[in-house]
C-alpha cells in the first residue's frame, strides 16, 4: 500500500516539483535562452521520468504510457520562466519608462 494517494501525487506534489525544479533552473541561469528553453525541458524530461517510473513500478507488464500532463507542465513553465525573463529584463529593453 503506498504511503501517498496515488491522486494527491499525480495532481499536487510532482506537477509542484517538476514546475518548482523547472523554475529554478529559470532563476539561477544567466542566459535568457537557457531561462526560456531549459526550464521547460527540465520539467518535460522530470515528469516523463516519473511516468515512466510510475508505469514500471505499477505493472510492468502494461508498458509506457505518457500522460497530457507532458504536454500542458512544460508549457506552463514556459510561460512562468518568460515572467521571471521578463521581471529580470531592464526597463530600458522593456519598452516602459
Amino acid at each position: 500500500m503506498p504511503l501517498i494517494d496515488p491522486f494527491l501525487m499525480q495532481l499536487v506534489i510532482v506537477p509542484l516539483v517538476v514546475i518548482g525544479l523547472g523554475l529554478i533552473v529559470a532563476i539561477r541561469s544567466k542566459k535568457v535562452i537557457v531561462k526560456v528553453i531549459a526550464s521547460p525541458l527540465v520539467t518535460l524530461v522530470l515528469n516523463m521520468l516519473y511516468e515512466i517510473w510510475y508505469s514500471f513500478s505499477f505493472d510492468p507488464n502494461i508498458g509506457i504510457s505518457f500522460s497530457s500532463w507532458n504536454i500542458f507542465l512544460p508549457l506552463l513553465t514556459f510561460a512562468l520562466s518568460w515572467l521571471v525573463v521578463l521581471k529580470d529584463m531592464p526597463d530600458e529593453l522593456k519598452g516602459t519608462n
